[in-house]
């Protein structure tokens, strides 16, 4: 079958194609999106597709602004070949095709579009006069460099340029928010001349004002009497300040916030300003928020790649903790499941074949996520698979690990575990580390008994005492191990899978096998979460007495 596919078109024209291969892909604002759209009308998790036996479906979170499929406002909608999803205020719009197909054809915004758009908020009839219009230009002309080539630094030149010229201050400078204080982001004089760190000098009386009241300042024929006798003025020399917040919203929230400052001084008093060259100004430093918005959502992309990086090197880890091949024992069918969470937890899964012929089995759930948690469950199989493959009972194997982790790790770092050995005759033994109950089925009472907790858990209290106790599967006997992202996983509704069902689900098939209940495990999950995304590493084991 061809992958699905989503086409659209950027904000500076440029055309998007990402293909449908996950199970569940985010859209939204914030960086950890697999699809990030920077708009503000965008929520920071907008939407999700997911991955369904019928079909990909385009599911709402919630969204400020709203979902719609084919101009149709929708929560939860199957998707069709041709749809046209549109999201937010704006209406960002995505193209839904599967095959060969080629993308649909959509109108680039040309000049007209632009221009329209960049005097959106500026409320006046565009003047006749060619300095008007000059100064208008001033806008297009950014747009213009926007669309051709996106840096921070030539577009806060750009924009300091443009207000420096419709201004007629001698000094420009962008500041941005380094956490509760505004430092130099870029400079320029009257000239056109780059003004460095060394040359950066601005009134801390009114950009702190601004910053605490988030509202322009413009001084330009003269200083209002609060300011002239500030030490800062006065150093300076100052006869005019024009001052404004550069808004936009953090990838963190959802309003907007000020993300920075455009400040323009001058020793001689500016241009006097009519409204409409406050309002141009004013849009310039929209368009100096759009930019910090941006690169602040750039930062995070570059955050999130570099966790990404991370978490493939510790999935790849955790992967290969996991047997290639389950051994094959006399009398012993033995299946086994695991699938991590997106973030990576600390769940594995082993089987040993010991120099007796019995099997040991082991299903561990590491505290933490991450690359951590991966190593921990490393270094941990590691251990084990040492002390069995050594001859040693399952009791002193525990003991000995435990007090390895507890001198290796720090006490914030634990396992939970489940050891057993079987014999072909299906006589063995157990240790449950503060481990989920294990559930044994007995196949001639149709019952299911508990192997509860008979330990503390390891590698969090070095005064620890590991005791195995009896285990015995008849014929037909089926043991289920599992980790507790089973029992936890979540529908839409936030209601948990729960033992109970998964007691249910045992009671009915595990008189039909091992590879038939792990099926019907499965199944059971799929329908319960309806595509919710998994919160824990979900990992089981079953082995059946034959």
């Amino acid at each position: 079958m061809s992958t699905p596919r989503l086409y659209w078109v950027g904000p500076a024209g440029q055309e998007n194609v990402f293909q449908i291969d996950a199970s569940e892909v985010l859209i939204g604002r914030k960086s950890d999106a697999d699809i990030v759209l920077n708009n503000q009308h965008i929520s920071r998790h907008h939407a999700k597709i997911l991955k369904m036996p019928e079909g990909l479906f385009l599911q709402d979170l919630s969204s400020t602004h709203g979902t719609f499929v084919n101009d149709q406002q929708v929560d939860h909608q199957l998707l069709k070949h041709g749809d046209k999803i549109c999201l937010g205020k704006d209406r960002i719009e995505l193209h839904f095709f599967v095959g060969e197909a080629k993308p649909p054809k959509i109108q680039k915004p040309d000049t007209t579009q632009i221009f329209e758009r960049s005097l959106m908020g500026l409320g006046v009839v565009l003047p006749s006069g060619s300095s008007d219009l000059e100064k208008i230009s001033c806008i297009l002309d950014f747009q213009y460099q926007w669309e051709r080539l996106f840096t921070p630094d030539t577009a806060f030149q750009k924009i300091l340029e443009s207000a420096l010229k419709i201004s007629g201050a001698e000094r420009g400078f962008v500041l941005v928010r380094e956490g509760g204080n505004f430092g130099y982001a870029a400079g320029m004089d009257g000239r056109g001349r780059t003004l460095s760190l060394a040359h950066f000098q601005r009134s801390h009386t009114v950009v702190d004002d601004v910053a605490a009241k988030g509202s322009p300042v413009f001084m330009v024929e003269g200083l209002d009497n609060k300011y002239k006798e500030q030490a800062s003025i006065v150093a300076m020399n100052l006869r005019a300040v024009a001052c404004l917040p550069l808004m936009g919203i953090p990838s963190q929230m959802d309003t907007p916030a000020i993300l920075g400052i455009l400040y323009l001084d001058s020793t001689k008093r500016m241009h006097s300003l009519s409204g409409l060259d406050q309002k141009i100004i004013s849009k310039l430093a929209v368009e100096a928020g759009n930019v910090l918005e941006r690169v602040e959502m750039i930062k995070n992309i570059e955050v999130r790649k570099k966790l990404e990086q991370e978490l493939a090197l510790a999935e790849e880890t955790q992967r290969s903790l996991l047997p290639q091949n389950l051994p094959k024992i006399e009398n012993l069918q033995i299946h086994a499941f695991s699938k991590p969470t997106r973030y990576v937890g600390g769940d594995f899964y082993d089987f040993v074949e010991l120099e007796t012929g019995e099997l040991a089995g082991v299903l561990a759930d590491v505290s933490g996520k991450g690359i951590s948690a991966s190593l921990l469950s490393s270094m941990l199989l590691g251990c084990l698979q040492m002390q069995l493959r050594a001859g040693l009972p399952i009791d002193e194997a525990v003991n000995r690990l435990n007090r390895f982790l507890c001198e290796k790790s720090s006490s914030s770092r634990f396992v939970t575990m489940f050891l057993f050995t079987l014999s072909s005759e299906g006589s063995g033994k157990f240790i449950s580390a503060g481990h989920n109950p294990t559930y044994l089925f007995r196949a001639a009472t149709g019952e299911i008994e508990e192997l509860a907790s008979n330990n503390m858990i390891v590698g969090a209290f070095s005064f620890a005492s590991f005791q195995s106790d009896a285990l015995h599967l008849n014929k037909g006997d089926v043991l289920v191990v599992y980790s507790d992202g089973l029992t936890e996983a979540e529908n839409p509704q936030g209601e948990m899978l729960g033992e109970d069902r998964v007691k249910e689900v045992i009671r009915r098939k595990a008189p039909f096998g091992a590879k038939h209940l792990e099926d019907q495990l499965l199944e059971t999950i799929q329908n319960f979460t309806v595509g919710q995304s998994q919160t824990d590493d979900i990992t089981f084991t079953i082995v059946e007495r034959v």
